[in-house]
């Protein structure tokens, strides 16, 4: 079982949600100054563009880190190749501590995908900690006459390469998440890749694709407002913030996939930096309302140390690469 953040006390549930400077500034026990690093802002890399999920918790770490480390945490969004090209800004920048990378689980796979992505994941980064994870869901646009998962199978079966779905780039955790439900569903829908998530967002909403596998902080306003329909989350189980919506494993016994947030400097990045953001990162995911902020965006906590991170990524691309493999998935 992997290691999560203890669970916020029972009060936790039933208090208001605090604004996320407040959520960042509570409980701390003081500006991390007495630490030599950071002596300056820090640039905080997203490798996606603006409005997707990993966008979405990057700003929120980056503001609670800014009131924590006592030095502004600036996002820079470097969008484009799957998260490769701002994964590989981070690798090629200076070890100073002055570089971060905030990027999903699906670098993991890259050096599969890409013939040159630029980077390799163990050799070219220090990892700090895994951070959240979110769930998956599978949402459909209006032109779908699906209202529930099992529906929505049957009308897949019978509409082979009808559908289009749309991702933020080949071999992301979506993508993923959605060949392994054409693999044991018996369907053939046809990927659209994208720029980031945000664009592809836009796609389904203009019908250029039926649907999306999305992580749920892309979707969930969309969702309340009625502009798209949720049918499952991937997740081998329902989801703590979509209890009533069903894990596609219901459906399929066996189906699982996830998304989760790591924190990497370029490799030999200075010990203090890497131990002192590691210890940052911990408190902030300690903080009761932090955590209910993240909480109430479709993310849950879930720490891991650097170690820990890196043993989660060597079991992400140990169980993903014979499905790309099968699949003959290839970015380039």
């Amino acid at each position: 079982m992997r290691p999560v953040v203890p669970a916020p006390p029972p009060p936790l549930r039933r208090r208001a949600l605090l604004p996320l400077a407040a959520a960042a500034g509570l409980a701390r026990p003081g500006v991390l100054r007495a630490q030599s690093w950071p002596a300056r802002p820090v640039r905080m890399v997203v490798p996606f563009p603006p409005g997707g999920g990993t966008d979405t918790l990057g700003r929120m770490f980056a503001q609670a880190l800014t009131e924590r480390l006592g030095q502004p945490v600036v996002v820079e969004n470097r969008g484009g190749a799957g998260g490769n090209i701002g994964s590989a800004v981070v690798a090629q920048s200076p070890p100073d501590g002055y570089t971060v990378l905030f990027n999903g689980n699906g670098m993991a796979i890259a050096d599969i995908l890409f013939r040159n992505p630029g980077y390799d994941w163990k050799r070219d980064f220090a990892w700090v900690a895994r951070t959240a994870s979110t769930p998956i869901l599978l949402v459909v646009n209006e032109t779908v006459p699906a209202a529930s998962l099992r529906e929505f199978i049957a009308y897949a079966r019978a509409n082979p390469g009808r559908l289009n779905h749309g991702t933020a780039g080949a071999g992301t955790p979506m993508h993923l998440a959605a060949e392994l439900f054409d693999e044991m569903a018996g369907t053939r829908i046809v990927h659209v890749p994208y720029r980031g998530t945000g664009p592809s967002v836009a796609g389904l909403l203009g019908n250029e694709v039926q649907l999306m596998f999305a992580s749920s902080s892309a979707v969930d306003g969309l969702i309340r407002d009625g502009k798209v329909r949720a049918l499952a989350n991937t997740a081998a189980t329902r989801a703590r913030g979509w209890p009533d919506l069903p894990s596609i494993a219901e459906a399929l016994p066996g189906y699982a996939a996830e998304l989760w947030y790591p924190v990497a400097f370029p490799a030999r990045t200075p010990e203090v930096a890497v131990r002192t953001l590691e210890r940052a990162l911990r408190e902030v995911l300690q903080d009761a309302a932090f955590a209910e902020a993240i909480i109430r965006r479709g993310f849950d906590p879930e720490y891991l140390d650097g170690a820990g991170t890196v043993r989660a990524l060597e079991q992400e691309r140990a169980r993903w690469e014979p499905l790309l493999r099968r699949a003959g998935i290839k970015a380039d």
